[in-house]
């Protein structure tokens, strides 16, 4: 049997036989079977309590999806979105971070591989709609916060270990106003991050991995030097804090790091303000951790939400709703985000349920996979992401 993998633009596994006759010239192969999952998936994920909608990045299907605040798929069916941005014209790729900006009433949306681009749209856009302004931003960029106070906008860049940081309306190929980057600044394969104005603070969730820098010294790009500490490392992950106006090669204020802390591949970041908490979506044991605000060090969580009635499969994102009090988690790998009292913790229950697909709908769970591989002694398929 011969695999040929085709997934990086359309999370799909095509799979030919060996024994089929060659095309003709010109003409096309039909595949014997095929492996994709023909329903939105969600990654990031935010809320506007003030006009009533969260707002889903959706990785697999390539679109945008809101959901009226209230939404609840109550017998498993699937939840109808109030709009879904999809098609050609709208750039949106293999999106990741999501930003809700209520008062230009925009949404903000991080291609992360392939496109490299931040794509800004309207509220009101629906279907192939166009954005209103195009940023091209650094491979492998992931989150995006926005701080009222400095009109500007932070991405996480995992590739870079950076955080990068612009002009909230910067567009086209508009250079960042700063950078936060290099061996001190404690970024380590970013993620997450939230812009906190009360504290001007900026939060970033780091899986650890140090990619370090590279040069180019006449035979192609290679490490900085051994003994140079940007030649990479792998770090336990970690959450990040540093000044509002922080610039360069600066040290966290502050870092919540360790054993103690249960931080396990975390992904989506966000802040009560209100209550001075931090939750991450901690994808490596699908959990949301609650963090005090000013936690430091080997520190354990002051609440953990975990267990099968909480329904959290592999977090992607997570949100807060202060207005409400509610608590809000994306799935990676069952097509669900949930919501959940802000107070919850333990095995406890959603409140309510938002679905992209019927209630125990399996999903291949591809996350920009780039090749395949056939074990024929297992007789199984190989798919690394």
């Amino acid at each position: 049997m011969i695999l040929c993998g085709i997934a990086s633009t359309a999370a799909l596994l095509i799979l030919y036989s060996q024994d089929r006759d060659p095309a003709p010239a010109g003409g096309d192969l039909i595949p014997l079977r095929q492996v994709y999952d023909p329903y939105p998936v969600f990654n990031g994920i935010a809320i506007d309590p003030e006009n009533n909608f969260a707002a889903m990045s959706d990785v697999n299907r390539k679109s945008l999806l809101t959901y009226a605040r209230r939404s609840d798929s109550r017998a498993g069916e699937i939840s109808v979105p109030q709009r879904q941005v999809f098609g050609p014209l709208t750039d949106v790729g293999f999106v990741a971070g999501i930003l809700l900006d209520p008062q230009q009433k925009e949404i903000f949306a991080v291609n992360n591989d392939i496109e490299d681009t931040m794509v800004v749209l309207p509220y009101s856009a629906e279907g192939n709609h166009a954005p209103k302004r195009i940023l091209s931003v650094p491979h492998q960029a992931w989150g995006v916060a926005l701080s009222r106070t400095h009109d500007q906008i932070a991405l996480t860049v995992e590739l870079q270990n950076a955080v990068v940081i612009y002009k909230r309306d910067a567009r086209n190929v508009e250079a960042p106003v700063r950078v936060i980057r290099g061996p001190n600044a404690g970024l380590a394969d970013p993620h997450g991050i939230f812009w906190d104005d009360r504290n001007n603070e900026i939060g970033v969730a780091n899986h650890g991995n140090y990619r370090g820098l590279v040069k180019d010294e006449g035979a192609g790009c290679v490490p900085t030097g051994t003994a140079d500490p940007e030649t990479g490392a792998v770090l336990p992950p970690s959450i990040t804090f540093y000044s509002g106006d922080a610039k360069g090669d600066t040290r966290p204020l502050r870092a919540i790091q360790g054993d103690k802390t249960r931080l396990d591949f975390p992904m989506g970041l966000a802040e009560d303000q209100v209550n001075g908490e931090v939750a991450v979506a901690n994808n490596g044991d699908s959990s949301v951790l609650i963090f005090a605000r000013a936690a430091n060090g080997n520190i354990a969580p002051i609440r953990v939400l975990a267990g099968a009635k909480t329904g959290i499969n592999r977090p992607m994102g997570v949100a807060i709703d202060a207005i409400h009090n509610e608590l809000w988690v994306s799935n990676f790998l069952d097509h669900t985000a949930m919501v959940f009292d802000r107070w919850a913790t333990g095995n406890a229950a959603p409140k309510r349920v938002i679905r992209s697909a019927p209630a125990g709908t399996p999903s291949p769970g591809f996350g920009n996979p780039q090749t395949v591989a056939y074990d024929s002694k297992r007789d199984q398929i190989l798919v690394p992401n």
